[in-house]
């Protein structure tokens, strides 16, 4: 595994081999998003944003569907004001989206892109935990 990723070897492709050469189980989706399931079975997308030189990681959550939408919101405001780390979206009523994202300008260690999903997937699923008090996420 290389240590540093210059940046025109910041693709799906090199990518998706770092996160096989981390043991994580990862696949390339249709669209070039990188799909990471991690141990506990959260499953994350990964992408890459060339032209603006930033790695996208994003985490999907499902809404039970007795949801309230006003506490959705108020767990949304929650998560945005409480965690520092990701930003938190509604882009559908049935759908928490949290994102992260990394810039990769002049290239990236490997050791970054690995260890940024680890904490993103620890900080997002860790405050769903501590902040989903009325139950609202599958």
């Amino acid at each position: 595994m290389e240590n540093f990723l210059n940046e025109d070897k910041v693709t799906p492709t090199h990518l998706l081999q770092l996160f096989k050469n981390a043991m994580m189980k990862a696949s390339l989706d249709e669209e070039n998003d990188i799909r990471v399931t991690t141990v506990p079975g959260s499953l994350f997308l990964f992408q890459v944003l060339s032209e603006q030189k930033m790695l996208k990681y994003v985490g999907m959550f499902g809404f039970k569907k007795r949801a309230n939408t006003s506490k959705k919101w108020v767990l949304l405001n929650q998560l945005n004001s409480e965690v520092i780390l990701s930003r938190f979206s509604m882009p559908r009523e049935d759908v928490l989206l949290s994102e992260y994202f990394l810039p990769y300008e002049e290239g990236i260690s490997s050791y970054q892109v690995i260890n940024c999903l680890r904490l993103f997937e620890r900080v997002t699923t860790g405050a769903i935990r501590q902040f989903d008090g009325s139950d609202l996420l599958e």
